[in-house]
């Protein structure tokens, strides 16, 4: 498979008539990587790529590697800021950044490719050497205003990511009735299966993983329900063989999974004890930051608990309401989490806030920190309830 790069149009100002309406702040980010040329395109999950332009779910990309520098740059004067998780384990290849959508007060997750790095939950154990292909086969959505990838390309992307998820769990959970391929992969496998022409798909397959493989992905492809049987024997015939692709040994493979899965266990039984839902451990690099929302009440704490709710999905964040323990609080801010407060978290001997957010005339409840120069941010008590949230959301991002 030899194709051509593509141009790099001028995107459409509000693209095609229909187009579920981008986050400006995500328009404003293709706009530039158009101007400046550099080679990208979205690889995986087109499926739901309109939700992903709104903020609803992570925008993944594949980078040409020697544009990471100028991406880097870019992605800096467009108002993305770079996190990384708490552990420290972060994947070969992938950089993490969350932006800020003025306007809608949304946070947008992105997730730069600079290799196509697969495998199972936890691990991610390969590296698979096709970035150029990708990139060079890349097709223009007029209608978002970006480059996404080729269709047939995907699809073996999909199977691909599929097949290499395989755990030993699974075949016992088969065993008993489990459906391997459900959920979101059967719906994108589906999605993806209406948009690929078999012929053209076994082809441009047979260049990367050989006859046999390519054979068992249409076949993969046109089941109902493709079976952990069918993806175990693409996984075997795939040449040259997966195992070349590898990054890790045996011993260091289940190093790095079992270290990984902890982490996520520990940070998923941590946020169920302060009340949250969400699992995030990501992390500024900057270090962390103690917010602490002042004023009228009960407007103020309600701001705290929605900041939270806000921050919690995309962040490592600590409620400090109520009874929470300050201690804690101060310690999760050493780590680089988000700490929100609706009080105090300590006189001058613990810091002090890094913000303050003030809703109201709340000058006699902010006094005590006014010998540090805290920041603070009055915020609009008379405003609705939203419009005092995006508030407080914009001043805590400036603080990031």
């Amino acid at each position: 498979m030899t194709p051509s790069p593509l141009p790099l149009p001028l995107r459409e100002p509000n693209g095609t008539a229909g187009a579920s309406p981008a986050l400006a702040l995500l328009t404003g980010l293709l706009d530039r990587l158009h101007a400046e040329e550099i080679r990208y395109c979205h690889w995986k999950s087109s499926e739901h790529l309109d939700a992903s332009l709104r903020g609803i779910t992570d925008l993944d990309v594949l980078v040409q590697r020697r544009d990471a520098r100028r991406l880097a740059r870019l992605l800096t004067e467009v108002d993305f800021k770079p996190f990384r998780k708490l552990s420290g384990h972060d994947y070969p290849g992938i950089e993490d950044y969350l932006g800020f959508d003025a306007a809608t007060g949304t946070l947008s997750h992105l997730h730069v490719h600079y290799q196509l790095t697969l495998g199972e939950k936890f691990l991610k154990g390969y590296r698979l050497p096709w970035e150029d292909v990708v990139l060079s086969s890349r097709i223009w959505d007029a209608a978002r205003g970006l480059y996404i990838v080729d269709p047939h390309l995907e699809t073996l992307l999909l199977v691909m990511r599929i097949a290499l998820k395989l755990r030993a769990r699974d075949f016992l959970l088969a065993a008993v009735g489990y459906r391997y391929v459900r959920g979101g992969a059967a719906r994108e496998l589906r999605w993806l299966a209406q948009r690929v022409d078999q012929d053209r798909l076994r082809r441009e397959a047979c260049v990367l993983v050989g006859e046999r493989a390519s054979a068992l992905l249409c076949e993969i492809v046109a089941a109902p329900a493709p079976s952990i049987r069918q993806l175990i024997a693409f996984r075997r015939s795939v040449h040259p063989p997966l195992g070349t692709h590898r990054m890790f040994g045996m011993l260091g493979a289940l190093r790095h999974r079992w270290t990984r899965e902890a982490a996520w266990v520990s940070a998923a039984l941590t946020n169920r004890l302060r009340g949250l839902r969400q699992r995030s451990t990501r992390s500024s690099p900057q270090g962390g930051l103690a917010v602490y929302v002042t004023g009228a009440q009960p407007a103020a704490t309600t701001v705290a608990r929605r900041l939270v709710a806000w921050l919690a999905p995309e962040m490592a964040v600590v409620p400090d309401l109520g009874a929470h323990s300050s201690v804690t609080a101060r310690r999760a801010r050493g780590l680089g989490m988000i700490v929100v407060a609706d009080r105090p978290a300590g006189g001058p001997e613990g810091g002090g806030p890094d913000l303050i957010l003030r809703v109201g005339d709340a000058a006699a409840s902010a006094r005590r920190f006014a010998w540090l120069g805290t920041p603070t941010v009055d915020l609009d008590g008379r405003a609705a309830p939203d419009t005092l949230l995006l508030q407080a959301k914009r001043a805590l991002w400036e603080s990031l």
